[in-house]
């Protein structure tokens, strides 16, 4: 059974990074809690422990404002017990002229691992670690994999595509694996092969200085010699032409993607997914829904947009990913019952996915500046058996996690307790673990929310089945709800998952209670 009980703190913080601004500029020049226990079916009772963490944050090593002193320090006065950090990997960013755009184009860098190292970023984080040891630091990367343009300046219709349609990376332990991995704008991970020679075309233009060279300035009286200093200017000018041209090429190499090949749709990511599995570690899809849209006046060239729409179809299109942010401060549809989440749960419960599509909080946070907001705005409280990195990352896949936002900054909703059991008692179990029980036996869900002010406010809480709400009642918090459901499982892989929300109190998201019948044993 997950006794759900989280220890109480003040929360503040969460803010989406708006990095593409990069994309403008570019363009614009170019031109604690407590202990709880899971029963699980027959077996002895296996020992959980739950974790308030941050997932999400940036520090100074990209385009945050803290140190990772101060978020560990920020992170201790909070109650949060683990920073997922997520520093960008690159925001290298470059636009060039068609048909020449290996040599007419014009890149701008902003702060990322890039530029900070990444040896020195793992290293700082351990070093932090070591310092504040109450808050498990966890070192993780945000990364754009692909960004493509459309259009051109010369039909005043320039747009570039999904710089923010990011991924959160996890579990990578060497410094090797993290600068190899295959995304815009990290030239580490650029290949050669014969396309790579033609960056040298330019370096032909030095051609005409040798030949201006062979003339004697004194061969054949003065005409002839002053045509010879004609000649080598030229070629002195060809070379400095040549040369610019070769070194605003630099860095010589293909990147894994062509960002001016707009059919690519989702190749760059599964391919990024894929090496992240491969060296170990974990991928998480980030903020599928939220939009960012800009546009730069570019004088008489017109306008160019930055554009990445919402794109909930990544969820569907890709595979092998351990999680997605589905709590977060912008608009969002996938969670609402029998939306993409559901279909994604009965897919896999179905068999026709491999991995469980597990939901995680994120803040997206940058700056205790921006817009007020704080650190513990958005969390994620996951149930661990390690309280430690591996654990975090386990809990985080499995789905023993929920995510919860507060709307006010005196309180946020907390989840005491949420799980299913036969009727009897002797067997219950949480969210991301599985009730193995005869079909078609009552199954009755237990709720327990409250809020961290222990004052009442009014809550609506919604038990969704497999997609359809089942049942819902309205209240003020502390609120039980209990409810029995007398069909339970027909064998077609069940689930439960609760939402719980109020106007002015929060919201609050679980991961689903998966049933299976006798003989199936336990998912995850």
């Amino acid at each position: 059974m997950l006794g759900l009980h989280t220890q109480q703190s003040t929360h503040n913080i969460k803010s989406r990074s708006m990095h593409i601004r990069a994309g403008i500029e570019v363009l614009a020049c170019l031109f604690t809690v407590t202990g709880l226990t899971i029963d699980a079916q027959a077996e002895p009772a296996q020992v959980y422990v739950p974790l308030v963490a941050a997932i999400h944050v940036h520090s100074t090593a990209s385009t945050g404002t803290l140190s990772l002193d101060a978020l560990a320090t920020r992170a201790e006065q909070l109650g949060i017990d683990a920073v997922l950090l997520t520093e960008n990997l690159s925001l290298r960013y470059e636009y060039g002229l068609y048909p020449l755009e290996s040599f007419m184009r014009v890149s701008r860098s902003f702060p990322s691992l890039m530029e900070y190292g990444v040896n020195r970023y793992l290293n700082d984080v351990a070093e932090a670690q070591a310092r504040h040891p109450r808050v498990i630091l966890i070192p993780g990367l945000e990364v754009a994999p692909y960004y493509y343009w459309s259009g051109s300046l010369w039909s005043r219709d320039l747009t570039m595509h999904d710089a923010q349609k990011n991924l959160l990376v996890f579990g990578l332990t060497s410094a090797e694996q993290i600068e190899t991995l295959p995304a815009a704008g990290n030239i580490t991970s650029y290949s050669y092969g014969p396309q790579t020679l033609s960056l040298f075309l330019p370096m032909l233009l030095a051609a005409p200085v040798l030949w201006a060279w062979r003339a004697k300035s004194d061969a054949v009286g003065h005409a002839h010699s002053s045509i010879a200093r004609k000649k080598r200017i030229a070629g002195f000018g060809l070379v400095t032409i040549a040369g610019a041209l070769t070194l605003n090429a630099w860095p010589i190499g293909e990147p894994p993607f062509n960002p001016y090949d707009t059919t690519l749709r989702y190749t760059p990511y599964q391919a990024f997914i894929d090496n992240v599995t491969r060296s170990g570690g974990s991928t998480l899809w980030s903020m599928t829904e939220a939009r960012d849209f800009q546009t730069v006046e570019l004088g008489p060239l017109g306008t160019a947009t930055i554009a990445t729409d919402p794109h909930p179809e990544a969820l569907m299109l890709t595979s092998g990913y351990a999680a997605f942010g589905g709590l977060y401060q912008e608009g969002r549809h996938i969670t609402q019952p029998n939306h993409i989440w559901d279909q994604l749960i009965k897919l896999y419960t179905r068999g026709q996915r491999k991995d469980r599509p597990a939901m995680v909080g994120e803040i997206a946070f940058h700056s205790p500046a921006h817009a007020g907001k704080e650190l513990d705005q958005v969390l994620t409280i996951v149930w661990v058996r390690e309280r430690n990195q591996v654990g975090i990352l386990d809990a985080i896949r499995q789905g023993r996690a929920y995510a919860v936002e507060r709307y006010k900054k005196e309180f946020r909703l907390t989840l005491d307790d949420f799980h299913a059991d036969a009727g009897d008692g002797s067997r219950r179990v949480g969210p991301g673990e599985a009730l193995s029980t005869p079909r078609n036996s009552p199954i009755t869900l237990h709720v327990s929310v409250s809020t961290t002010d222990n004052q009442g406010h009014p809550v609506t809480v919604r038990l969704i089945k497999s997609g359809e709400v089942m049942a819902h009642t309205t209240g003020v918090t502390p609120l039980r709800y209990d409810v029995l459901d007398p069909h339970g499982s027909s064998g077609t892989g069940e689930t439960y998952r609760l939402e719980v929300s109020g106007a002015q109190t929060g919201e609050l998201l679980t991961n689903p209670i998966y049933l299976e019948p006798h003989g199936q044993g336990a998912a995850g």
